[in-house]
């Protein structure tokens, strides 16, 4: 019997419950010793065994834990849903998982597990129960959604659009795009169906939140910005394709409630904060801007932390934020990070600039800004959301 063969069979008896972080439950559980750029797992395995796994798996550990992920795979005869893109994978994701809830038991990525390492452990953790599975995938550079895809094999598609999203790993702004045809290029090769997420007939009222009317109803979601009009109609799309109600998917969306600082809504101490800092690139920033200001009523301000990732486009994208920025009809600009600070570049409106979040929030605390609109976004590194904290 060969090792993958001798885990397996641990991993039928104990449920297929696998471990990665000791920081964590890992009673009863295999324990994977991965290995990365600032860490090793092997340390960590008297720990583990201390902790109650019945197993650790030291050698090979990635490659095993794909190869198992993908023999978990294919015990399911059930619609496997990949979604890829740059922009609202997550949202799209969450809203989806709510319209199909509806009628059938829904297994989703947990968090942000989209990569190499987490798309294994979020097939692993789907329960037999399971009716439908959607996952995302996400990439830095070519070929990993590829690679992705041969683990999951999916038997859906969707790509929610390409966006100049880690463009230091891509290189240029075409191999974003090429890297996300790598999914629909798989999925014609592997017969898989392709969901392109078609208009469903739905009209935006407002933005703040976004409420929106299909045959004279309306529909007040908990989400802003009228970008998500996109991310609604590929969940009902999808939701159609599976016969799903669309008046009760409509619903569904309604109670849909954003987390991880996706879109949201705040109100404290009198004054609104749009909350959509989870992470940011030159594509979503412009988004999320234009639609705060067609939608935010004055005063208004905007507080923007740095875009990461994006290499050698880095100045050029930060200077095109600042200049889109300087043309709007602001009441406070906030700018957060190096990046936008050599962007000013000694620009003439007025703007306040800090290195950092916590900087930023020791200054926003003691401003009186009660009746304005504010919209937060920012890459995940600069933790634009420490403005909110008290």
């Amino acid at each position: 019997m060969n090792q993958i063969d001798e885990i397996w069979d641990k991993l039928v008896a104990n449920g297929f419950k696998v471990s990665t972080d000791t920081r964590k439950d890992v009673s009863g559980s295999i324990f994977f010793a991965l290995e990365g750029e600032i860490f090793d797992g092997r340390t960590f395995v008297k720990d583990a065994l201390a902790k109650g796994a019945i197993g650790v798996v030291t050698e090979n550990t990635l490659d095993t834990l794909q190869k198992l992920a993908r023999r978990y795979r294919d015990t399911f005869n059930i619609p496997i849903i990949a979604i890829g893109g740059s922009n609202g994978k997550t949202t799209t994701r969450e809203l989806m998982r709510a319209v199909l809830e509806t009628s059938f038991k829904v297994h989703t990525t947990k968090s942000n597990l989209n990569n190499h390492i987490g798309l294994p452990l979020s097939i692993l953790s789907m329960n037999k129960s399971t009716e439908i599975g959607i996952f995302e995938i996400g990439a830095n550079h070519l070929g990993e959604h590829t690679s992705l895809l041969e683990i999951l094999n999916p038997t859906h598609v969707i790509v929610t659009n390409s966006g100049l999203d880690h463009l230091e790993g891509f290189g240029l702004p075409a191999n974003v795009e090429k890297a996300n045809e790598e999914i629909n290029e798989w999925a014609r090769k592997h017969g898989a169906i392709i969901f392109a997420g078609s208009d469903q007939g739905l009209k935006i009222v407002t933005s703040l939140p976004l409420t929106l009317t299909k045959d004279g109803k309306e529909y007040k979601t908990q989400m802003v910005g009228d970008y998500n009009l996109e991310n609604i109609n590929r969940a009902l799309s999808v939701g159609l394709f599976f016969k799903i109600n669309i008046e009760r998917a409509l619903k569904a969306i309604n109670k849909y409630s954003p987390t991880e600082q996706r879109s949201q809504l705040l109100i404290r101490d009198g004054i609104h904060f749009v909350i959509d800092c989870y992470n940011a690139n030159p594509t979503s920033m412009i988004l999320s801007l234009e639609s705060f200001v067609r939608s935010a009523v004055e005063p208004r301000g905007i507080i923007l932390g740095d875009m990461l990732e994006l290499g050698s486009y880095a100045d050029e994208e930060h200077e095109r934020i600042i200049n889109f920025v300087n043309r709007q009809k602001l009441d406070t600009v906030v700018l957060i990070g190096k990046q936008f600070k050599q962007a000013l570049n000694e620009k003439s409106f007025k703007n306040f600039w800090f290195e950092d979040s916590d900087s930023a929030r020791e200054w926003f605390s003691k401003q009186k800004f009660t009746g304005y609109t504010f919209l937060l976004k920012g890459s995940r590194g600069m933790k634009v959301e420490r403005i909110l904290e008290k």
